[in-house]
């Protein structure tokens, strides 16, 4: 009978194992597939983005070979003019967009150097606007420090009466009012 409990056992045991290890068996299958499965969506990104690029190149230089051509089409029939007409319409485009940056960079560059102390103003005033404004940020970012009660603790033990104090610490009121731990040592014999 006991050989039976023994076999008995020693089969469930081994069943129970084998389901255990088809389980990591299913869960390391599904994981890979879920592996491979994002391998091929980020390789599909890549040339998506890959071709999303040349179709960007490409849209670029057929405007710019459409526009080349106008011009030269313009230059055949000899619309100097209207050649001249466009390119001052882009060149005041420019100069607009020029202008706009320009100012935006001026008053950000004032805005940081303000945050700056007086003295320090004028060594980080050569700087780029990016390094000026990672420099300001950098410094800026630095946490003050927490406000610290710096006072000397009262006699009542930072309790508003000594009856607080004793009631709600017992023992560090008892410490602080025995004499031989509380630095007041009475010399002496008697009271």
């Amino acid at each position: 009978m006991s050989e039976e409990k023994v076999q008995d056992t020693a089969q469930e045991l081994t069943a129970k194992s084998q389901n255990t290890s088809g389980t990591d068996n299913r869960d390391s299958e599904l994981l890979h597939e879920v592996m491979q499965k994002k391998e091929r969506l980020n390789s599909a990104m890549e040339r998506v983005d890959t071709i999303q690029a040349k179709y960007d190149a490409l849209q670029k230089k057929v405007s710019d070979e459409t526009e080349s051509r106008k011009m030269k089409e313009l230059e055949a029939k000899g619309d100097y003019d209207k050649i001249m007409a466009d390119m001052t319409s882009k060149l005041e485009a420019s100069e607009k967009k020029s202008k706009a940056w320009d100012e935006y960079e001026s008053s950000r560059r004032t805005a940081l150097l303000e945050k700056l102390p007086e003295e320090d103003r004028t060594i980080y005033d050569g700087l780029t606007l990016a390094k000026l404004d990672a420099h300001v940020d950098r410094i800026s970012s630095k946490p003050n420090p927490a406000n610290v009660d710096n006072s000397k603790p009262t006699e009542t033990g930072g309790y508003a009466t000594y009856a607080e104090w004793a009631a709600l610490d017992p023992k560090g009121y008892e410490k602080a009012n025995t004499p031989q731990t509380s630095g007041k040592i009475k010399i002496g014999y008697g009271n």
